[in-house]
């Protein structure tokens, strides 16, 4: 798969061109992780329109001013100074933009504060007088969510107010991430997206290589890197803040209660939960709400599956994935920590899948004892039916390296039984490698319905959960009962 194509990102486009055609200065701040494919999206974007792209770098004020000065002379075609200062560069994008409309774009906007905090202040006097009334687009990009917003949404901020229209770039979908790579078998396909989620640059370029293979090249021996960038990306967002990465490894460990995760980092739980909320902000933890009457507190989960990998089954084995020799021995050895991380984020993945197919209320999970024994379902959502009754849906979720049997639903209808979920009551399962033949064809016969990996790639049309189902966003194309 080409490197320049890009995919996936139709409704971002849409919302950017729909700005371009507004009259006057029109302002946007754009924001995502790291190697989510920002820029590459603003690269999109600004062919066939006049666009002066500015990289912030990670180094010093006269690095950026010089790097910055020769993005000007590349837009320009020929040698442009270096500026002497931050309002002398803003001076030059003004009298850019007085000549005929023009995208500009500030990428990595924090690593340009970084080195000049005055940066703010010098944008935010050019937006108020220079370009208030020149006809020009001004976008600032930034891999620091947190930075980002404390600049534009902060009231004590310059930038406060002058950004009004913003852009989160979020994990692409499964179903788009097969693009990438559409000769990967449907198994291989899923089980590496339950490993490095919906962040592009992991999915370019695979090849036809197996899951065991992809594995043992991104993640063992010397040429093994991305182990390291799970730590690089929290430690990024958060300035260099360790308590960040040490509650991620709290969570991985199995404290996922704010009580634990504080007890263990040594931290108040004010402070503890301003950092657990900040991580679930940007997307890399998430909580899992207790529903049906389980007695227990929202508990903590990693929600990033390129984490949650890394800091789980690739962290515990890090002397075995060390290896340059005898890496198929040491991935025989691993290999069941390998599928009960991805099996936790096939839940995850499966989750949202069902968020964006029906009109779901309501998230969560259950979880306690039966029998003295604990015991959870992994999700149970209510949605409605789009016509004013909202319906109790339960689903077991496996990827297992066989099809799903009786066993599963027999356990998930016992479960909803001892834990009170009686009353418009809907069954989905999920399985990555299909269902057995026996289950197919009782599920027909009970109104249960089965999701596959077909189905969570968009291959195939989910099913139809309900007797009446409109048309419409949040619902399946089917005809109305």
């Amino acid at each position: 798969m080409a490197e320049d194509k890009l995919i996936g990102r139709e409704s971002e486009l849409t919302f950017l061109e729909g700005l371009w055609k507004q009259k006057g200065l029109t302002t946007c701040c754009i924001w995502g992780r790291r190697r989510i494919g920002k820029t590459a999206l603003l690269r999109e974007f600004g062919k066939k329109k006049r666009t002066l792209h500015l990289q912030g770098i990670k180094g010093s004020y006269y690095e950026n001013l010089s790097s910055l000065s020769m993005d000007i002379s590349n837009f320009l075609g020929m040698e442009y100074p270096q500026a002497s200062d931050l309002s002398h560069l803003m001076k030059t994008i003004e009298d850019i933009c007085r000549e005929e409309r023009t995208l500009v774009v500030i990428d990595e906007l924090p690593y340009l504060l970084e080195s000049a905090p005055q940066a703010s202040s010098v944008i935010q006097k050019s937006l108020d007088t220079g370009l208030r009334n020149l006809d020009c687009m001004f976008v600032v990009c930034g891999s620091s969510i947190s930075v980002m917003r404390r600049e534009t949404e902060n009231a004590g901020r310059p930038l406060f107010g002058r950004f009004e229209n913003t852009l989160q770039v979020r994990q692409l979908s499964i179903e788009a991430c097969r693009e990438f790579h559409p000769d990967l078998d449907d198994e291989t396909s899923l089980r590496w997206y339950c490993t490095v989620g919906g962040i592009p640059f992991y999915h370019l370029n695979l090849g036809t290589e197996n899951y065991d293979g992809l594995i043992q090249s991104k993640f063992f021996g010397t040429g093994g890197t991305w182990r390291g960038d799970a730590a690089g990306i929290i430690l990024q967002e958060f300035n260099g803040n360790t308590k960040y990465t040490g509650i991620v490894k709290c969570i991985s460990d199995g404290y996922v209660r704010q009580s634990e995760i504080a007890d263990k980092m040594k931290m108040d739980a004010a402070g503890c939960k301003r950092a657990l909320d900040d991580l679930e902000f940007v997307g890399i933890i998430g909580r899992r709400v207790p529903m049906g009457g389980s007695p227990k507190k929202p508990v903590y989960f990693i929600r990033d599956p390129f984490i949650a990998f890394s800091y789980g089954a690739a962290l515990r084995n890090e002397r075995l994935m060390d290896r340059d020799s005898n890496k198929n021995a040491a991935y025989g050895i691993i290999r069941n920590d390998i599928d009960t991380q991805v099996g936790k984020s096939f839940e995850i993945v499966c989750g949202d899948w069902l968020e964006s197919a029906y009109l779901v209320v309501e998230r969560g999970q259950w979880w306690g004892r039966i029998s003295d024994s604990e015991a959870d379902i992994d999700i149970v959502a209510k949605v409605s039916d789009g016509h004013g009754m909202i319906h109790t849906v339960l689903s077991e979720c496996k990827f297992s390296r066989r099809p799903m049997g009786f066993g599963a639903y027999n356990t998930l209808a016992s479960r909803a039984v001892c834990a009170g979920f009686t009353e418009n009551v809907k069954y989905v399962l999920f399985s990555a490698l299909g269902f057995d033949d026996d289950l197919i064809e009782y599920a027909e016969e009970n109104g249960i319905s089965l999701v596959d990996s077909g189905i969570l790639m968009g291959k195939k049309s989910p099913p139809r959960l309900f007797d009446r189902v409109i048309e419409g966003k949040g619902f399946p194309r089917v005809a109305p009962g």
